[in-house]
């Protein structure tokens, strides 16, 4: 999925007794992090001074990375800490804010393959097609007769025969047309008409179904929880992570441009990034080792040796089912020949590597924030080009 920006204090939803099932503040979340980027400013120029900067100086420093090709605001200039002396010109001008990035994604991509991508049931459709790895999903709630591969649930009283069967659990939950893990719910079982949650929250079926109903306005689907692989679980913890790899599409094939490794906070019931205490981590392509970890933006940013719950090594760490995963990956990307820029998720799981979902281009900032330098690369500069993208 789409991780969007932390913001300035990385703030889930929240508000009444169950802030998972609040349908308006869920809404709120998501217009949130499909705007610009918003950091408190004063505070961030304030560290960027005790660093011996002037406020003259990074004025100028960060208009001149908004006039630059990858047009970074003043806010992503320190969402990224752009001001740390240790980065040249040059490499800040390969940083690529949003407003670009939509603008990039729009030159490669035909609109006319965002369905298959951004639709996750059509998406699984083409993947089981293909006979690649999927979540096994159990069913779908949709209600105006679409059909799917697994079972559909066309009524509230058949959703509600799922959930109130503990056979059903554990289950992940999330809409068919999710983005950024919004009203995504892990429900790990059911006592008598209460649904228990992933973190020991508890709500009522009927409370379940109401924000399904309400939120998932085109559908959900219901999937076997995966659980991480146990080298994962060891280092990372039992909440399930995944990989995002940035595949470019090209005269000679797909190619992996880029990948960093999602992990998650136990508490959180999914890996992406706004979600506070989530990290990112380079991965090195060749090897899929982590070369570095960070958490937070800006001056908000920390970077991890250690897990801060297991306290596992991190850095220098090499994933399981490397050459696998990335051979999934580019086997999946074959499917999408007009969405020329790719972002997969891929869970490695006890059974090996499973395909989450591919985006439609897909956000560039966990790739900047963990490896630390822009995604304007000469590659990916040359890839642009070749799309028809003439602003680099």
């Amino acid at each position: 999925m789409p991780d969007g920006p932390p913001g300035a204090a990385g703030r889930p939803f929240a508000a009444g007794p169950h802030p998972e099932l609040n349908v308006a503040a869920a809404d709120r979340l998501r217009d949130r992090l499909d705007g610009p980027v918003v950091v408190e400013r004063p505070r961030h120029t304030l560290a960027a001074i005790g660093l011996g900067l002037s406020a003259r100086r990074l004025w100028w420093q960060s208009g001149r990375a908004a006039r630059g090709p990858g047009g970074l605001t003043r806010d992503e200039f320190f969402y990224y800490r752009l001001y740390d002396p240790a980065l040249s010109a040059q490499e800040r001008l390969r940083f690529v804010g949003k407003v670009a990035q939509v603008r990039m994604h729009q030159a490669c991509n035909d609109p006319r393959w965002l369905a298959p991508v951004h639709d996750k049931a059509l998406f699984y459709t083409v993947m089981r097609g293909l006979g690649l790895p999927i979540p096994e999903t159990v069913a779908a709630f949709e209600k105006t007769g679409r059909t799917f591969f697994w079972p559909s649930l066309r009524h509230e009283d058949e959703l509600r025969a799922v959930l109130m069967s503990p056979r059903s659990y554990p289950l992940f939950a999330k809409p068919i047309d999710g983005i950024y893990s919004i009203g995504a719910l892990e429900l790990v079982g059911v006592e008598g008409e209460t649904v228990r949650m992933k973190g020991g929250a508890s709500a009522s079926v009927d409370d379940v179904i109401q924000f399904i109903v309400a939120f998932g306005r085109n559908g959900y689907l219901f999937q076997k929880r995966l659980a991480p692989h146990p080298a994962l679980a060891e280092r990372f913890g039992q909440t399930l992570g995944s990989v995002r790899l940035l595949v470019l599409e090209g005269p000679g094939g797909a190619a992996v441009e880029s990948a960093v490794a999602k992990i998650p906070r136990p508490c959180n019931v999914a890996d992406n990034y706004w979600r506070p205490g989530n990290m990112v981590a380079s991965l090195d392509l060749q090897l899929g080792a982590i070369r570095r970890v960070v958490s937070g933006v800006g001056e908000d940013m920390v970077t991890h040796e250690e897990h801060p719950d297991t306290n596992a090594d991190l850095v220098g760490f090499t994933l399981p089912l490397w050459d696998q995963t990335v051979r999934l990956c580019l086997a999946g990307a074959k499917a999408f020949p007009g969405v020329r820029t790719q972002s997969w998720d891929v869970a490695l799981t006890p059974s090996g590597p499973v395909l989450l979902e591919v985006n439609f281009g897909g956000d560039l900032n966990l790739h900047q924030l963990a490896h630390r330098r822009g995604a304007l690369s000469d590659s990916f500069a040359a890839h642009l080009r070749r799309c028809g993208y003439r602003e680099v």
